[in-house]
């Protein structure tokens, strides 16, 4: 990928500041989902190498050292087709040595598989490398809530506390534990399931404790374990039944089966006992409040009754007032007497 010449520009007037590959590739593409890695980034690096411009990297471009073959290009092309991993593909491009998870070798393939054809990756290795970004807008976390709750919001029909509710939410998907958690999920999949499960169970709910979103993060967490136990049986249940006739087999599987049933089975139990705690302690302070809130209406109320009876009294008071001022006002006026006894001036001629 070649620069054209605004993008070295800008290269050279942001390399003071930003004298970091990543930030540098982030700036002149302005993707903020960018890295050294990218074909962006190399495009970037290598500039700066022909500038003799001494940039600085992050733990992650050390990948860079691996650089894959022609006929290793190829034949990870075509294990990929077939469906195998990066991960498996490292092991089979490099026997002599044992590939460990995210090593050189394995994130060397998988981000050439993310170049060459992001639907090779296979789904456990979709958000290797890649750290969860949280939502910064009002907007963008209305917009997950909408998403994963089914409700439709408005941003410019919020009430006060819908927004309460979402800004919450943003706060807490902003939290150093959930993103150190879900950024530990190597699948996209099951990043989304966590985050998902996370705003369901906590959108409408901006009076949690810290403590209690880290209880629901340990929620989401047997969320995801419950879905890949569940996923383990149903292998090895077919596995089971492939090899039914082969009695040694059948009954290896059948104790990892017995195992593995028994592992979801505490899961469950430990989500429900989460859950029901959760629910409790929240209806107690809730209940608590609501009594605080009654004594305060209930003192609001009182106070309302007496300053509507103080100001009844004063407006009697002033009517009762402004009716003496009219008795002695026309008590002074000798006409008005004069008239209503029928006197006049003429008369009296």
């Amino acid at each position: 990928m070649k620069l054209n010449k605004d993008q070295k520009q800008k290269i050279r007037d942001n390399f003071k500041d930003h004298p970091n590959l990543i930030d540098l590739t982030r700036i002149v593409f302005e993707d903020d989902s960018l890295d050294g890695r990218s074909k962006e980034g190399r495009s970037v690096k290598k500039f700066l190498a022909e500038q003799s411009l001494d940039y600085k990297t992050t733990k992650w471009d050390k990948v860079e050292d691996i650089e894959l073959t022609e006929a290793q290009i190829e034949f990870a092309k075509q294990q990929a087709k077939n469906g195998l991993s990066a991960f498996q593909i490292s092991e089979m491009l490099w026997p002599e040595i044992s590939v460990k998870r995210f090593s050189k070798q394995h994130v060397a393939v998988l981000d050439f598989l993310r170049e060459y054809e992001p639907a090779y990756v296979h789904d456990s290795e979709s958000a290797v490398n890649r750290v969860y970004s949280p939502p910064k807008l009002l907007t963008t976390g209305l917009n997950k809530v909408n998403e994963f709750c089914h409700i439709g919001l408005q941003e410019e029909k919020l009430s006060h506390d819908e927004t309460n509710c979402i800004e919450s939410l943003i706060r807490s998907l902003s939290a150093p534990r959930f993103i150190q958690v879900i950024s530990n999920y190597s699948s996209m999949k099951d990043r989304e399931l966590f985050e998902a499960e996370f705003i369901r169970a906590t959108w409408d709910k901006p009076d949690l404790t810290s403590d209690e979103i880290n209880l629901y993060i340990n929620v989401c967490v047997d969320y995801i374990n419950l879905k890949n136990i569940s996923s383990h049986i149903e292998k090895l249940n077919t596995m089971f039944n492939e090899v039914e006739d082969q009695q040694d087999m059948t009954v290896r599987l059948a104790e990892v089966l017995k195992s593995k049933t028994d592992e979801y089975d505490k899961c469950e139990k430990r989500m429900e006992s989460l859950i029901k705690k959760l629910n409790g302690d929240r209806a107690e302070r809730l209940k608590n409040r609501s009594k605080e809130n009654a004594t305060i209406l209930s003192l609001v109320k009182n106070f309302q009754i007496e300053d509507e009876r103080r100001r009844m009294v004063e407006l009697a008071d002033m009517q009762k007032k402004l009716v003496d001022e009219e008795v002695t006002r026309l008590d002074n006026m000798d006409s008005w007497k004069a008239r209503i006894l029928g006197i006049s001036k003429h008369d009296a001629t």
